[in-house]
């Protein structure tokens, strides 16, 4: 039997009509999940919280409150830190005013004068320290002044501070105190340091010890 080559086109025609279409599309794969996005601020503190178990929950609590506690105690600390030195600052330079206006009328004088106007200089004093120089001046201090036609003064030419808090300050003061007397045959200048404690009285800063060094 022959079979002719019009009859081949066609069953090869055919069988490509019949033939299924082969799916070349790519596979569009599987859609994640949305991701819920995570709270903020205090709501979001509490519905967090409102995941946990009630034990959880109260020991979160607790920790957060002793934290808390501790940043406030922490906070009133440090201001009350603050509040302390700037008030021993404070004191320091009051005192360390004070003394330089004090010291040189304590011991500055003048033997033609000194008898009515020495006495004043006890009241840059206080403490016992005042009631000691009082005795000091009557028993030593005049009757030299007087014997030895004495004339001095007391000059502050630096001082600073060696300790200090808002009662009480400790200052190291360095002198010149030029002195004339009968025993001189020319003015004699002097350099020295004291150590000088301030007192607070009321609101006044007053001699309570002075120390040659």
């Amino acid at each position: 039997m022959t079979t002719s080559s019009t009859d081949i086109t066609g069953a090869v025609g055919s069988s490509d009509d019949d033939a299924p279409e082969s799916d070349t599309a790519a596979p569009t794969g599987v859609e994640s999940a949305p991701v819920r996005p995570v709270p903020r601020g205090p709501r979001g503190w509490l519905q967090c919280a409102s995941t946990l178990s009630p034990r959880t929950t109260v020991a979160t609590f607790a920790v957060l409150g002793i934290l808390l506690v501790a940043l406030a105690t922490a906070t009133m600390l440090l201001e009350r830190s603050a509040a302390d030195h700037r008030a021993t600052v404070a004191a320091g330079q009051a005192a360390k005013d004070s003394a330089e206006s004090r010291i040189p009328r304590v011991l500055s004088y003048d033997f033609n004068t000194m008898d009515s106007e020495f006495a004043s200089a006890t009241d840059n004093l206080t403490g016992p320290f005042r009631a000691d120089f009082a005795q000091l001046s009557s028993r030593v201090i005049v009757p030299a002044a007087h014997r030895d036609s004495i004339i001095t003064h007391a000059k502050v030419v630096g001082t600073s501070v060696v300790a200090a808090d808002p009662g009480k300050v400790t200052l190291l003061l360095f002198l010149d105190q030029e002195t004339t007397s009968s025993k001189y045959q020319g003015p004699r200048l002097d350099g020295s340091r004291v150590r000088v404690s301030m007192t607070k009285v009321a609101d006044q800063w007053l001699i309570s010890d002075i120390t040659p060094v």
